[in-house]
Parts: C-alpha cells; sequence; structure tokens
C-alpha cells in the first residue's frame, strides 16, 4: 500500500486534531480517494462522545487537461496519492497525542504562528509541508517532511515519524455509525468559543446539562443540582430550511422545546470544536442523543464536516 499527499493547510488540520484531542487518545483515520475520515468510536470514556467526519479530498485541475477552467482549490490536501488492495482505502489508528506535537512543530515551522496565529500553510510561499505512509523497522509510520524558512531567511528541513497502527478489515467491520431516529429539529448553534464559556460555568453547578430547543430560534441551556437551577437562554437563532422527506404527521408548534439531557463533560469535549470555527449545527433527537455538525469552511462548500454524537443520560 502506498499514501502519499501534500498538506496544503497545516493550521486547519491542527485545529481539527486539537478538537479531536480533547475526546481520545487515539483516532482512526480511513484514507480513501476521495475522502479521509477521523473517526473516534466513543469506547474510550464514560461520555460515549463519538465523532465521524470527513474531509474531501479535491484535486486540481490540470491545465493541459482541461482548459479555461478555474483550479478548485483543497480544503487540507494537494497531490493526494493512495494505493492498496482494499478499494484503494487504508485504515489506520494513530496516537493524537503525538499527532499534535508533530503538527504544532510543522504548525509553527510553516510561519503560521502556532495557536494564536491568523495565517496558515496554504498562505506562505515558502514552506512545504508533505506527509507520505513509510516503514520502520517492519512498522508502519506516517512520515511528515517541512520545508521552508526561518524567520530570518534561512532554509528549514525538519523530519518527524509518527508510529501508525494498520488496522484489520475486521476491526473494519466493527466500525459503525450509531443508529439514530430522526431528528426532531436542526438549530444553528451560537459561537462555540461563547457557548464553550457558558457551559464552562455551568460545569462548577451540575454534572448534567439539558439542552432544548423550538422552531422559533430558542434554545436553552439548563442545569440542576440540591440546591439550585438554572437556565441560560438564546433566541432567534436560525433554524436551517427543512427538506420535504415525504412525511404526513402534522408539525409540531413552533414553541413546542424538543429536549435531551446530556453528560456536560461530553459537551464541553465536544465544545472543543471551537478551534475549527466553522459554522456549528445541532440536531435534538430528543431523549436519545444531541447531533452537532461542525462544518469545515462555508456549508454549501462542502469541504468537510466533524459529525459529533453525544448520547442522552437517563436522569430522574
Amino acid at each position: 500500500m502506498r499514501f502519499r499527499t501534500r498538506i496544503t493547510n497545516v493550521g486547519l488540520l491542527h485545529k481539527i486534531i486539537r478538537s479531536l484531542a480533547a475526546l481520545a487518545k487515539v483516532c482512526v483515520v480511513r484514507l480513501s480517494p476521495e475522502k479521509v475520515h477521523f473517526i473516534i468510536p466513543g469506547n474510550e470514556g464514560r461520555d460515549g462522545v463519538q465523532v465521524w467526519s470527513q474531509v474531501k479530498v479535491v484535486r486540481r485541475i490540470t491545465p493541459s487537461l482541461v482548459e479555461h477552467v478555474l483550479t478548485p482549490q483543497p480544503t487540507l490536501f494537494d497531490h493526494f496519492r493512495i494505493e492498496s488492495n482494499a478499494n484503494n482505502e487504508i485504515w489506520l489508528e494513530i496516537n493524537l497525542d503525538a499527532l499534535l506535537r508533530v503538527l504544532k512543530s510543522a504548525d509553527s515551522s510553516s510561519g503560521s504562528g502556532g495557536d494564536g496565529g491568523r495565517h496558515n500553510a496554504a498562505s506562505l510561499t515558502e514552506s512545504d509541508v508533505m506527509l507520505k505512509l513509510n516503514k520502520r523497522d517492519n512498522r508502519a509510520i506516517w512520515a511528515f517532511d517541512i520545508k521552508g524558512q526561518s524567520a530570518g531567511g534561512h532554509a528549514m528541513h525538519i523530519t518527524h515519524e509518527v508510529a501508525v497502527h494498520i488496522i484489520t478489515s475486521r476491526r473494519q467491520s466493527e466500525l459503525t455509525e450509531p443508529l439514530c431516529p430522526p431528528p426532531d429539529l436542526h438549530l444553528v448553534l451560537p459561537n462555540l468559543a461563547e457557548l464553550k464559556t457558558i457551559v464552562s460555568r455551568l460545569g462548577h453547578m451540575s454534572e448534567d446539562v439539558t439542552i432544548s430547543a423550538n422552531h422559533q430560534g430558542t434554545m436553552e441551556l439548563r442545569v440542576k443540582s440540591n440546591n439550585l437551577s438554572m437556565t441560560t437562554t438564546w433566541n432567534n437563532l436560525s433554524i436551517p430550511t427543512a427538506t420535504d422527506d415525504g412525511a404526513e404527521t402534522d408539525p409540531p408548534s413552533p414553541e413546542h422545546m424538543f429536549s435531551t439531557t446530556v453528560s456536560i463533560r461530553g459537551f464541553q469535549k465536544f465544545l472543543a470544536s471551537h478551534y475549527v470555527g466553522g459554522i456549528a449545527i445541532a440536531c435534538i433527537c430528543e431523549g436519545h442523543c444531541v447531533i452537532a455538525y461542525v462544518y469545515i469552511g462555508e456549508v454549501n462548500e462542502g469541504g468537510g464536516v466533524l459529525t459529533f454524537f453525544i448520547p442522552a443520560k437517563t436522569v430522574d
């Protein structure tokens, strides 16, 4: 099997992996010719939060083959090459902390300013970050090759290696997305960084949080303890346009609140995705789960999405 690509946006990939590292130590990566999937199956912690995300691989159009056509821009990768005997797919597991350390180094080396910078590797003409699947002592590794210039204008060349584990087809078959009922409601969430600050404060008061919303764009977060009950409310949030699924049931009252109680710790883990900075849409499956979609880039561009499944808790 072979895999090689250029990472065109190290800063964005760094933020995605930071979000995933808040949930688990190990991530399953599914590589295919069209998409890269990042999977957290949710069996590492008591909160049961799962992530099933995908980033679309966009190939550049060669001018000699197609003329007068604008070149599509890749989200994270370019010059993407993959070969395997399993439908040109490669499944592997990787330690997120190890990957995070490499991406932090690559992010800084590419001049993106690390965590606080506003630029990314894709905007710098003097940097180049290549990723390749190699072997070292009969063990699979991801090899990162970083070339660029230091702040003083000196050429630099840095290499990093991270051990990966190629997973079997049997293990692949065990990884299935959770089955959920049709959502009762879709809602565009408030700014995730601001929401994270509020939920962090609520986390000092209770272990659970009840998330409620209606079709008028009202959302409530409610916590209870023996000594207090507190509710935080947002109004006039956007409701995505629903598609007609052919159902003949009467629509619910716009004022009706759909609710699900989840672990506040699990909800906080999801909110680590504020690093990505995209629009987030929450779906409430009443009494079952909350599904949250964090979009990479604009929603209508289809560049990628991080999908979080937050299971409901049974409370008295």
